[in-house]
């Protein structure tokens, strides 16, 4: 048995020359409108079609680093971007694009061994033996770190990247204190070699990054960030609203690539947003002020939630199935947990309307990512509107590609004051917690 990649091409006869002239491989059977290509034990198909098929990523392997930098001076002219190593994904690789806008990974796969040793990004701007310590997996607002300083000897990393578990292990050894971000992933491995550590204080609402209840067993207190970050979250989520409603990304791309010629009746037609039905999935803080900037747009308001709340502003609670059936806006606001994961997957997104929006400012596993871009390429919905990922910070090509969907780099929170005040909340805690009081925001 034996498997090949097909895709369909627009232009048969450029896509033979590429692959045959430019990347060197061998042709396995051409049946006229429709050509299969061999290299080694890949074999990768294309068909004649009216338009191409583009969506995913063509990846070729090689057995070492050397051969993919052959490959790169020889793809010189399509390269995106130099060989880099990803320490993640322990590979070494470049990207770069075919004629009709592929995504193309030269790569090979390395050893434990060939990884190249980091030196060790961590800093102590304040070196004092008779302090208490605490670690920064990342730099944070300087207000912070100032007021982190007067309590504690500061180790913070100055790395532009998440440590590595090892390198956290290895850091958080003597540490009496840890502020960590969401993606720091803080597990029973990491909590057992921190032997002093008293509090884990995250630069974030959520804490899913955290086994909280080991923590708790092992008598460390899990501190948040809630209740600084409500508004400017909730501001961002009507920014993806408009953006996306009104089709606002596309429109600026095609005036800067000089395709605007002038008013035209039905150019980017997008959806109203006055006198439409926002629902809120998960009314707590967040969604009750996204809920909030709806009524001077004339909104009516449905939401889901355990319970039903006393609001100060008019709102229906309904049930998941309802919500999804008459939303024309659903936002999502709803905190990670096994009951919530993939909450919405392909049966639910089939119950929404095709001009309805979806917009998660919350947590990307809320949403089943793959039956997402299913549901945008059929145009079951309109359109999405997203700032987190199931597997952030990894997007699909196939979401990437995407003209009906609003992507940004999970900057909800992402104002000056906003950032400061998540700052000076993480350090509250951490310092309230190892002076032995009660913390601003513990949640265990």
């Amino acid at each position: 048995m034996s498997a090949i990649i097909f895709f369909k091409t627009a232009n048969l006869p450029l896509i033979r020359q590429f692959y045959q002239e430019k990347l060197k491989l061998s042709i396995f059977k051409d049946q006229g409108r429709c050509i299969i290509f061999r290299m080694g034990n890949m074999k990768l198909g294309f068909c004649k079609a009216k338009a191409a098929e583009i969506q995913g990523t063509i990846t070729f392997v090689y057995p070492t680093q050397s051969q993919v930098d052959d490959a790169y001076q020889a793809q010189l002219d399509i390269a995106l971007g130099s060989p880099e190593t990803s320490e993640y994904f322990k590979i070494y690789h470049f990207w770069a694009r075919d004629p009709e806008g592929r995504s193309l990974e030269f790569q090979c796969f390395l050893d434990d061994d060939e990884l190249e040793p980091q030196a060790s990004p961590i800093t102590v701007p304040n070196p004092n033996a008779h302090k208490a310590k605490i670690l920064l997996t990342r730099m944070i607002p300087e207000n912070a770190v100032d007021k982190l300083k007067n309590h504690f000897e500061v180790h913070a990393s100055s790395a532009n990247r998440y440590l590595s578990k090892a390198e956290l292990i290895a850091e958080i050894a003597d540490k009496d204190a840890l502020l960590c971000l969401l993606g720091d992933k803080v597990d029973s491995e990491v909590i057992d070699a921190a032997k002093k550590l008293k509090v884990i204080s995250n630069y974030a609402v959520g804490f899913n990054n955290i086994d909280i209840d080991y923590a708790k067993e092992k008598g460390i207190a899990v501190c948040n960030t809630p209740g600084v970050l409500t508004q400017s979250t909730a501001d961002l989520a009507w920014a993806l609203i408009m953006a996306t409603a009104r089709r606002i990304p596309e429109g600026e791309r095609l005036v800067r690539e000089g395709r605007f010629l002038g008013w035209e009746p039905l150019m980017l037609l997008g959806q109203d947003i006055h006198d439409r039905n926002l629902g809120i999935l998960g009314m707590g803080r967040i969604g009750q002020a996204v809920a909030r900037r709806a009524l001077g747009f004339g909104m009516k308001i449905l939401y889901t939630n355990r319970s039903t709340l006393d609001l100060d502003f008019p709102a229906e609670r309904v049930d998941l199935k309802t919500l999804l059936k008459d939303s024309d806006i659903l936002s999502l606001h709803a905190p990670l947990t096994d009951e919530t994961h993939h909450i919405l997957g392909e049966d639910e997104l089939k119950l929404m309307k095709k001009t309805a929006i979806l917009i998660n400012t919350a947590r990307g596993a809320l949403v089943d990512e793959m039956a997402l871009i299913k549901a945008l390429k059929a145009k079951q919905i309109f359109a999405a509107g997203f700032d987190v990922y199931e597997h952030e910070p990894e997007i699909p090509q196939e979401l990437l590609d995407l003209e009906n969907v609003v992507l940004l780099p999970h900057i909800g929170s992402a104002s000056l004051a906003t950032r400061a005040a998540m700052g000076d909340l993480a350090a509250e805690n951490a310092i309230a917690v190892v002076r032995g009081r009660e913390a601003p925001a513990r949640v265990n």
